[in-house]
Formats: C-alpha cells, structure tokens, sequence
C-alpha cells in the first residue's frame, strides 16, 4: 500500500479506465474522491469503493465550470484532506470528421478534455505547493500522435492535454509536483466495441505487437506507478499504455 496516508482525486469515473484507476489507487492506500457527470455510474463507483472499505467520497459534478470544480476541491479538503494526487480522466468526444465539425463540437470537446483538467489541475496544485509534493497525471491518448478518423476535435484536444502536460510539469517542478500522461492505445472496452467496427478492430489489433488489446487495469497500473512516492524525478513524460501499437503502425479506419 504505497500510497497510505494520500489524497487522491480522480475525475471522468464514469468510464470503465476512470472506475479502474480509482479502484487501484484505494488499493495502494489512498483515501479516493471521485466525480463524473453521470450520477449512476458516480454511485457504481462508490459501491465498488465502499466494498473494497475505502475512505473515499463521490459526487457527479460538472468540472467546465470553475466555480464548482473549486468548491469540490475545497470539500475534498474539508472531508479527507487536502489533495495529494490528481488523475484527471474527463473526456468528450464528438464524432465528426473537421469538415463536419459545428462549432458546438468543437467547444464542448475542449471543454471537456482541456478546459477541465486545467480547472482542476490548478485547483489540486493549489494544495499541493505549501506542502512541497504532488502528483498529477492527465490521461491522454494515442489519438495525438496517430489521427483516428473522425474524431478531429478530440485528436486536437488530447494533443493540447499533452502540451499543457508538459508546460505544467515545468512551471510545478520547482514545487515538487510532477505531472505526467498516461496516454492509452486501443482499450478493450464497451464504447471500443460500440463504435469501432469489428473489422476495423480487427485490423488495429493486427498493428499491436503485444498482440492483444489493452485493459483498464493496463492503465490503471501505469498510473499507480506515475504517482508513487518514488517517482520524483520523472516529469512531462508522455507514457504510451498501448501494447507497442505507436511503434508498430497507424490507425487504420
């Protein structure tokens, strides 16, 4: 339980990757508060943490929205301490080719994917620099690197989730906060098997020299590493959870 005594904050639970990631870093010890913007899959989360006797609390929350997401911060303070660790997971995905893509699209997307983790990275930093230590880690995707069509605002906004990844990680080092992506390939997972074609999975599993998909406890593992007491020195790294897939080839259709 590397993480015994630490605060952990992780958003966008309402996804099988963000369930599997709260669920881990309760295992190692933290005290956890979770959010999400579906109440139900908020509540399953919080079964699941109440079963595994974890400290933790959950509530479904808007996190575009600064003035809420400082507020949640300060009850995490109030009611399991202040924030050791952030894993900022919200996302939006719109799919639309750029031709295709409203301006709707594409403010909403940003909104969820960037705007967010700004929001709530800079609330968590702001408990983290009077103690001088922090972890944070903002899930990003393979998407940044290797266009997956038609996704174009989300390929644009995991592609800002890595540079801001990386402007963080300068500007908090001298606070002994480091920040870090935990960027996922192709993960087996229920929107994965709704909205990917099973001859287009087919054809990616192919490009993976693992030779097999990806899990959310893959990630979720990767992410207990990134934040462990140990891991000081390690700041504005990209790390590709994606079976060699990057290595191997591009995303085909």
């Amino acid at each position: 339980m590397t993480l015994a005594g630490k605060v952990a904050v992780v958003t966008g639970v309402t996804s099988p990757l963000g369930q599997a990631i709260a669920l881990r870093l309760a295992a190692e010890g933290a005290a956890v508060a979770v959010t999400g913007h579906t109440p139900a899959k908020v509540e399953e989360v919080a079964g699941a943490l109440e079963q595994a006797k974890a400290r933790f609390m959950a509530e479904a929350l808007d996190l575009t929205v600064p003035e809420t997401v400082e507020a949640f911060f300060g009850r995490v303070a109030e009611r399991l301490g202040s924030t050791d660790i952030l894993v900022n997971g919200t996302a939006w995905r719109v799919r639309a080719t750029f031709l295709e893509t409203t301006y709707a699209d594409w403010r909403n997307t940003f909104a969820g994917c960037v705007d967010s983790y700004f929001y709530c990275s800079l609330a968590a930093a702001r408990q983290m620099v009077p103690r001088k230590w922090g972890r944070i880690v903002n899930i990003g995707s393979i998407v940044a690197e290797a266009y997956n069509a038609p996704f174009a605002a989300y390929t644009a906004a995991k592609g800002a989730v890595h540079s801001l990844t990386k402007a963080m990680a300068c500007d908090l080092a001298p606070h002994g906060i480091t920040v870090n992506v935990m960027a996922p390939g192709v993960i087996d997972s229920p929107y994965t098997r709704t909205n990917v074609s099973p001859e287009a999975l087919a054809k990616r599993l192919e490009r993976i020299p693992m030779g097999r998909l990806g899990t959310p406890e893959d990630c979720a593992a990767a992410v207990a590493k990134l934040v462990a007491p140990d891991m000081d020195y390690i700041t504005g790294q990209l790390f590709f959870v994606d079976g060699g897939f990057l290595s191997a080839g591009v995303i085909t259709r």
